[in-house]
């Protein structure tokens, strides 16, 4: 069973101790990037509220979140992180997102935190540039994320659509633990947070930005820009807060040798999740109600045949009934003795006897073709 990843210092991650591989490997040390990020965030006039950093247990593998002290909106601060390692699992990268103030969690765009570095040649030096870029940009990057939240809000969600999306995000996209699939679940039941509207799509992103939370370092960042990207299928965040249908197009750049992109597998002829969501209801209402329609129509023909069958049965008591009487007829005269009277104009009677054929008499020309025991069946046999 793996390990908890949870949360350590920065000392800790500093006492860390350095790879040693081929030549061509450039040491990127997570002090150093810890010292140039405070170094360039201060440069920029942002303050460090917090910071919280987590790594695998031999520290190979490490992630740093500094809370800024910058918030336009009350609900959100400015975040700058970073992921690296020493084992070659996972390349340097960093991001300027934005903090969740109520629950921890971050948000990161699914535009931006792609570029990834190779731990050789000039990385170290490419690393500081790339730093200084996210932070001199951060601005624009903090604010996409409050406007994105704003579209987020005003778009509502039951339990069926809210099940729905984290399906997808379970089966789909596997950004999700099973562990975590079950928290959300969870949460979607009874909320950790008070939001205004807990059926907004802004609810759900916290519930799984939650879960996140406890995602292994190697695959946080890229699990968080994943999710961005996702409810963007659904919210478009370019448009207009009351407009929130359209899709954001997003562009897959080729990367060089040295400088790897991680797309994120987009089809650019995705339609709307939402849409489709209401497709496949509409198309089961339909199917309900195709269904409803053959089993009402299977039950007027078996009332029909329900029908048909009760008049036969009475057509059945009516025949037996006359076949009883003719018995009971039958049985009044006997036929060997009886006889028929005639009387001629003249005046004169004759008296002649009846005659009835003996297999008639026997049978009433009621004959049954059914066999009823293994002696008719030898017949029968017999006969073919």
């Amino acid at each position: 069973m793996p390990r908890k990843i949870e949360n350590t210092s920065k000392a800790h991650l500093i006492s860390v101790p350095l790879p040693n591989h081929a030549a061509s490997y450039t040491v990127i040390s997570h002090q150093f990037i810890i010292d140039y990020a405070f170094q360039s965030l201060t440069n920029a006039g942002f303050g460090i509220v917090d910071e919280e950093y987590r790594c695998t247990a031999d520290g190979q593998i490490a992630q740093g979140i500094y809370k800024l002290n910058f918030n336009n909106d009350p609900e959100l601060s400015m975040m700058f992180a970073w992921t690296n390692s020493y084992n070659k699992l996972v390349k340097f990268k960093c991001v300027v997102g934005a903090y969740i103030n109520n629950t921890g969690s971050v948000m990161i765009s699914g535009e931006v935190g792609s570029w990834v570095r190779k731990h050789t040649g000039t990385a170290d030096t490419e690393v500081k540039s790339t730093i200084d870029d996210y932070i001199s940009n951060a601005h624009m990057y903090y604010n996409q994320l409050c406007s994105d939240k704003a579209a987020m809000e005003v778009v509502t969600l039951n339990r069926r659509k809210q099940s729905q999306l984290l399906g997808v995000l379970f089966a789909e996209y596997e950004i999700l633990t099973t562990e975590q699939a079950s928290m959300i679940r969870d949460q979607m039941k009874r909320p950790q947070q008070v939001f205004n509207n807990t059926d907004s799509l802004w609810a759900f992103y916290n519930y799984v930005t939650n879960a996140l939370q406890s995602s292994h370092p190697k695959t946080w960042m890229e699990d968080q820009r994943i999710l961005h990207y996702f409810i963007g299928t659904i919210c478009d965040f370019s448009a207009p807060v009351q407009n929130v249908t359209a899709q954001i197009p997003v562009t897959v750049i080729e990367a060089t040798e040295d400088e790897v992109i991680d797309p994120l597998y987009v089809d650019p002829r995705q339609t709307n999740l939402l849409d489709q969501i209401a497709d496949m209801e509409a198309d089961q209402i339909d199917e309900d109600v195709r269904y409803a329609e053959a089993e009402l129509a299977d039950n007027q023909v078996v009332q029909e045949e329900v029908e048909i069958d009760t008049v036969l049965h009475q057509s059945d008591e009516i025949i037996e009934d006359v076949t009883e009487a003719e018995e009971v007829l039958l049985e009044a005269i006997d036929f060997h003795n009886a006889a028929i009277e005639y009387t001629d104009p003249v005046g004169n009677t004759f008296e002649a006897p009846v005659v009835i054929d003996d297999f008639a008499i026997e049978d009433n020309f009621d004959l049954d073709f059914t066999s009823n025991s293994e002696e008719d069946e030898s017949s029968v046999a017999d006969f073919f």
